[in-house]
């Protein structure tokens, strides 16, 4: 996740740095996982997945005028993440 204030285009780019690291670490490892990431400057979410494949997606811009269909993007998101978590338990992954 990146939070930039003022420039949302430089925390993007941050963001899908981080999410290609992360992703490669994972191919290195010949493992197929999605890497997500969220990118805010307080006022819009932006939610990414980096695919298996290397693809990346984006969502629509989500606001504080949206704050149930942000929140619902953002439960989502970490309900992902929490499989990925539990997945990786019962295979002894960390």
């Amino acid at each position: 996740m990146e939070a930039k204030k003022d420039d949302f285009e430089k925390g993007l780019a941050q963001c899908l740095v981080e999410m290609k690291a992360c992703w490669l670490n994972h191919v290195a490892a010949e493992r197929e996982i999605e890497v997500l990431g969220i990118v805010t400057n307080g006022m819009g979410w932006r939610f990414y997945r980096w695919a298996a494949i290397g693809e990346v997606y984006e969502t629509v811009m989500y606001g504080e005028h949206g704050m149930s269909e942000l929140l619902g993007a953002l439960r989502q998101m970490l309900e992902i993440c929490n499989g990925y978590l539990k997945e990786n338990r019962n295979h002894g992954l960390q």
